[in-house]
Order: C-alpha cells, then sequence, then structure tokens
C-alpha cells in the first residue's frame, strides 16, 4: 500500500498542474505550428556603387521575386531569372511582371532584375549605331545580371531557391542577355566577344556586390535572341538545355546567322535554327518554335511559359527532349 501511495502523489501532482486555468492545455503543447505560406517580394537591392554609359552614378539595382501560389517556408523552388527587352537601351523590370506571375503560376520561383542600359543609337538608322557602345551596353548588363545571380544565389535559404535548379531567359534583348550570360566567362570576354568592354569594365564579376559564391545554370530560355558565336555551345566546356521562340519575319534578327538588323557594321549573330543545329550537334536538349508570319517578337507570354515549363521541368528530372515546331504546337513530353 505505501510502494501505491508513493508512485500516486507524483502522478496526481502532474494531473493536477495540467488541470490548472493558468497551466498549458495538452492540445496546445502538441499542436502543430502551420507553414508560413512564401509572399513576393519588391525591390530588393542587389547591386550598389555602379556607373551608367555616361559614367553617370548608379545609386542601386532592384528585384522583384514572384513565388509560386501555396509555395511554403519549408521547401526550396526552382528558380528563374528573367530578363526585360528594351534593345539595351530601355526597359525595366516592372515590364515582366506579367511573364514571372505565368512562371510562378507554373511552380517556378521567378525573378526580375533591372539592369544597366543604354548607348548612343543612330538617328533612326541601325546601321549608324555606335555598335562598341551596344557590345558595352550588353557588358553591364551581363555583369548586372552576374551580381544579380550571385546575390539570390548567396541568399538561397532565404528566398526558398533549390541551387541546383538555376535557369535564366528573356527576350529580345533579355534573351540575348540570357545566352551571352550562360555562355560567356572572363576568359571569352577577354580574348574573343567583349575586348575593348572587358579592359574598359572590368571583369564580369567585378561590379554590383562583393560576393564570390558561384553557380550553375540548367536550362536558357530564349525568347527571340541570339548568340554571338555557336561555337560556344560545348559539351567539353559548356552546353545548356535551351527552348528557343521566333517570328519567321523577324526584321532584327536572321533566320540562322548574319548580321543584326542586316547592319554589316555590326558583327555575326547566330538565332533560332542556327542556335537549334548548333544544340543538335551537340546532342543536347532543345526544342526550337518558328512562328510563320510573325514579326520580332513573335509568340504570346502563355504559350512560351506553357512550352517552356515543361522543357525545364523535364530537364530538371533528366528527361530533356529535343524537338522543332511551326505554330502553336504543344511540345511537352514531361
Amino acid at each position: 500500500m505505501r510502494l501505491l501511495l508513493l508512485f500516486s502523489f507524483p502522478l496526481l501532482y502532474i494531473l493536477n498542474f495540467l488541470n490548472e486555468p493558468s497551466g498549458l492545455n495538452v492540445s496546445d503543447a502538441f499542436a502543430v505550428k502551420p507553414l508560413a505560406e512564401l509572399h513576393d517580394l519588391q525591390a530588393i537591392k542587389f547591386a550598389t556603387g555602379l556607373a551608367d554609359w555616361r559614367n553617370r552614378p548608379v545609386d542601386s539595382l532592384l528585384m522583384d521575386i514572384f513565388y509560386p501560389t501555396g509555395a511554403t517556408e519549408d521547401k526550396k523552388y526552382p528558380m528563374i531569372l528573367f530578363c526585360h527587352a528594351g534593345g539595351f537601351t530601355g526597359g525595366k523590370r516592372s515590364n515582366v511582371t506579367a511573364i514571372c506571375d505565368r512562371f510562378a503560376d507554373e511552380g517556378f520561383i521567378a525573378v526580375a532584375l533591372d539592369y544597366r542600359v543604354g548607348y548612343q543609337k543612330g538617328n533612326g538608322n541601325d546601321c549608324e549605331s555606335d555598335t562598341l557602345g551596344r557590345s558595352e551596353a550588353t557588358y553591364r548588363a551581363m555583369q548586372d545580371a552576374h551580381s544579380c545571380m550571385r546575390f539570390l544565389v548567396a541568399h538561397a535559404d532565404e528566398y526558398n531557391i533549390d541551387t541546383s535548379k538555376l535557369f535564366i531567359g528573356g527576350s529580345s534583348a533579355g534573351a540575348d542577355l540570357s545566352m551571352q550570360f550562360a555562355y560567356v566567362n572572363d576568359s571569352i570576354a577577354s580574348t574573343q566577344a567583349y575586348v575593348p568592354a572587358y579592359q574598359k569594365l572590368g571583369p564580369l564579376e567585378s561590379t554590383g556586390n562583393t560576393l564570390t559564391n558561384t553557380f550553375s545554370i540548367k536550362g536558357i530560355i530564349c525568347m527571340w535572341g541570339a548568340i554571338k558565336n555557336d561555337k560556344w555551345i560545348d559539351t567539353s566546356y559548356r552546353a545548356i538545355p535551351t527552348i528557343i521562340f521566333k517570328g519567321a519575319l523577324d526584321d532584327g534578327l536572321p533566320d540562322s546567322m548574319g548580321h543584326f538588323k542586316g547592319c554589316v557594321n555590326y558583327e555575326i549573330l547566330y538565332a533560332g535554327v542556327g542556335i537549334y543545329a548548333r544544340m543538335l550537334n551537340q546532342r543536347v536538349p532543345s526544342v526550337y518554335y518558328l512562328l510563320s508570319l510573325a514579326p520580332h517578337p513573335a509568340y504570346d507570354d502563355k504559350f512560351c511559359v506553357e512550352q517552356s515549363s515543361c522543357f525545364l521541368r523535364a530537364c530538371m528530372e533528366g528527361r530533356g527532349y529535343s524537338g522543332r515546331y511551326s505554330g502553336y504546337v504543344n511540345s511537352c513530353q514531361y
């Protein structure tokens, strides 16, 4: 009997404590805290201390982050850095809010960034433009995109980014920027494509912030854009799955290879089937869309996002596919 009482008193004490009004509620003690939902972020500063093409100070560059509906703090998500159009003379991140929202609806974190723009254009005649200035404008934009990507990777845990699934894309100048970003490093910039710009503006990773982290791009969305040299697409060096969209009546880009706007003062560009053919040659997944009777730009955002999202998801799972299409034909093999 004495032994039973010895065990009973502690038990009665615990039960009495739990029943006290000021004590803990048993159900509260075992309640699961609901996961916080991620919400879009606006005007995040990723670069400072810059100068524009006229050497005027640029205080900072900003980006917006768009999350998938229902995204929660316990998960990480693939990310697309999407670059706006504007011919490297204009444009801003708000121009791509709608398409970033669509990519977020497809399950990607989508990031819209501002980058520096500007160079001396011809008086209504592209063939009289400052081609060296355009090259420098492209290079500044590349530096800014690198600053942004470094910042995002450095803060990947904070922004719930899966750094093993990083993508880049854009339309028009933004697509040009995406292609050069993915393939041009300091070695190429300083010896082949951007020698004067490199000498004037410094290495690609030298501006905007002091972060030194690295990253790897797993796929590119090229909406009516071009690359300066198709030989940069090389499986022994770098070859990245790419989905390409182009209009058959684009008066700025060649069908395969040629001068920008047909102006011989510009360097040769590779666009459309020129990129696609090289991707096939290197046995890298690639999809090419050509829309007949379409100018620059060609396809609508909804179609581009649907086809691009499917292509990138397949690439994430190692099941990338290739194909050439015309019109609004579904290419999805995911």
